[in-house]
This record gives C-alpha cells, sequence and structure tokens, in this order.
C-alpha cells in the first residue's frame, strides 16, 4: 500500500532522547509467539500512524532493515503497550463500577455510547489531536518504571498523521485502514470486523504470507484498539467496532482495570500464551480510557544488529488517554 511504502521512504531519524519512551512500544512484542514476532510485521504494515510513531520512538535511523524491525516490534501487539507501573491485582468488587453481565453487554453500552456522542462531525480538512500517557514498568518495579507523554495528530481522513520531534513537526503518511472503507454502507459488527481482517490478510498475502487464511484474535484486538485510540471514526463505524468486540474469539469482561493516570475501568480482556491485554472503558460513561497488560512468559528478542533484549514475565505498561479533539490543523492543540 501507498501508505507504507510512504513510510519506508520516509521514516525520520530518531533522538537518543526518545529512547526510554521505545520501551512502551517494545512491550508490545510480548504478545507474538516465536513466529507471531514475524506475523507482527503483518499487523505492522496495516498501521501507518502507530507504526510510524513506534519506529521514530525506537530511536530507528534511515536503514530499510531498521524500518522494517521498526515495524515488527513497535506494532506487533500495540495492545500490549499497555499494562502498567506495577502487576496490580484487578478487583470485581467496587460497587462504583457499572454492572456489566458479560462482554455483549459491554459492547453495546459502548457502542450506545459512541452512537450518542454529541460532538459534531469534523469537516474533511480537520485533524484529530490525542494525547496520550505512557508508563512502563520494569519488570513490575514500580520505583522504575519509565513514563512518557505522547501526542499526535491524524487528519480525519487518515491520510496522514504528525507529531512534534527536537521542536520540528514531523508528518508522515496515516493509517493505512481508511475510515471511509470501514464507513461503507452497511455498516454492521461483522462487515467492519470483517473488513479489518480481510485488510490483514490481504496485506499477507501481498508480504510473508504466514498467516495461512487465519488472523490471530490478538491481532484483532489490536487493530480495533489502534483504530479507537488514534484514528477519527464515525458513530457508527466506532459503534460497530464496540458491538465486533465480543465476536472476535477469547474476548471476555473484566472490572476494575487501571490505566496510566490512577483512573479505572471496565476492559475489554484477552490472553494467550504471551500476555494478557486490557482495552479499557470508563465504568460510567462507556468512552475508551487507555489500555493495560502484563508479560505471563519470558521471551528473548533478537534484534536487527544482532543485539537481543529479553522481557521478563509480570514486566507490565499501561496507557491513558489524556485528551482527543478534533482541531484544524496538525500542531494546533485544543
Amino acid at each position: 500500500m501507498s501508505a507504507i511504502k510512504e513510510f519506508r521512504r520516509s521514516t525520520p531519524a530518531m533522538t537518543a532522547e526518545a529512547a526510554d519512551a521505545a520501551r512502551a512500544r517494545l512491550m508490545e512484542a510480548i504478545h507474538q509467539p516465536e513466529k507471531g514476532r514475524e506475523r507482527g510485521a503483518t499487523a505492522a504494515r496495516r498501521l501507518g500512524l502507530r507504526a510510524a510513531t513506534s519506529a521514530r520512538r525506537l530511536g530507528l535511523r534511515a536503514s530499510a532493515p531498521a524500518r522494517r524491525l521498526g515495524l515488527r516490534v513497535a506494532v506487533a501487539a500495540a495492545l500490549a503497550l499497555a499494562a502498567g507501573a506495577s502487576v496490580v491485582a484487578l478487583r470485581d468488587d467496587r460497587p462504583d463500577m457499572a454492572p456489566v453481565a458479560g462482554v455483549a453487554e459491554l459492547g453495546e453500552r459502548a457502542a450506545r455510547a459512541a452512537e450518542n456522542d454529541p460532538t459534531p462531525a469534523p469537516r474533511p480538512t480537520q485533524w484529530l489531536y490525542t494525547k496520550e500517557l505512557q508508563i512502563t514498568g520494569v519488570e513490575g518495579d514500580a520505583d522504575r518504571d519509565q513514563r512518557d507523554t505522547w501526542e499526535r495528530w491524524t487528519s480525519v481522513d487518515g491520510k496522514r498523521s504528525a507529531w512534534y520531534q527536537g521542536g520540528k513537526l514531523m508528518f508522515q503518511g496515516g493509517a493505512v485502514m481508511d475510515p471511509a472503507e470501514l464507513a461503507e454502507a452497511p455498516v454492521t459488527p461483522a462487515g467492519v470486523i470483517g473488513r479489518i481482517e480481510a485488510a490483514v490478510l490481504d496485506e499477507d498475502r501481498r508480504g510473508p504470507g504466514e498467516l495461512d487464511g487465519h488472523v490471530p484474535p490478538a491481532t484483532l484486538l489490536m487493530e480495533v484498539s489502534q483504530l479507537i485510540t488514534d484514528q477519527w471514526l464515525a458513530p457508527d463505524v466506532r459503534a460497530a467496532l464496540f458491538r465486533g468486540l465480543p465476536t472476535i474469539k477469547g474476548i471476555t469482561v473484566t472490572r476494575d482495570v487501571p490505566v496510566a493516570d490512577g483512573r479505572r475501568g471496565v476492559a475489554f480482556s484477552l490472553a494467550d500464551a504471551e500476555a494478557r491485554s486490557y482495552l479499557v472503558l470508563d465504568p460510567a460513561t462507556f468512552r475508551y480510557l487507555g489500555t493495560n497488560s502484563t508479560r505471563l512468559k519470558d521471551r528473548t528478542y533478537t534484534w536487527a544488529d544482532g543485539s537481543k533484549e529479553t522481557f521478563k514475565a509480570g514486566t507490565t505498561g499501561q496507557t491513558a488517554q489524556l485528551e482527543a479533539r478534533i482541531v484544524d490543523r496538525p500542531g494546533q492543540r485544543p
């Protein structure tokens, strides 16, 4: 796809100061088994904004192998970029948490909140500004947390993204998932999930050919999470995504899940052999709060330069969406 080609041509150089922030994205790799690390490249290519953002933060330079590495590592499990400052015991006994009978009800409540959003539709020339707090714990040690606040701008049409680096506004091709494609009638939960799945499989057929016609649940959850986090979506599309989440195999509901700024919410959750991850919503309004994930197994990765890095079981991270507003131009803050 053209956005991916643009990304590979123009990924900007990274500053050393962003290296610490990169760990939040590196944590995302915990979702993938050995073969899954390569599968992560497929998902990465599907996500222009998140991939570009993540590659920048990894300190990747101009070489094509480095850019491909950034895609693999950064987007292999964007949901896992979540899980917080320390290993947190999740409780299900807080009286202020909204009573949600199951994951289908959670999806329905979140969908209704999206449909009832009074925010006017943006003009085609406007941009979505998002500000996110990220916390990455080092092997569950709360005293060694790494914190970062990240701002990005995404054009309403999904074609461009922007961020500040070294005081300069950088631009990049936007998300590969075209919001207009997701909004094509009829908009249904099965339809939007199916379009995302088809896009992932199409990219896999064009490239590594590793999925064998099957998109893992963790990849689908990652894709949906990134769209909800980074992209302006029409209310009916956002609602369909929330109604579609419960149809992904293995998705359950968990209450009282923390995000990076201390808020706690009710979450769509998914566990595999590598990690348990959460897409967290406000327990009263059912609007998006952030993500949370914890690594369940040790995993060592070998990077392009031959170096190795090990992520221990119990390593955690969280994100929290601090702001999401429509603005007139990239670089503008509300």
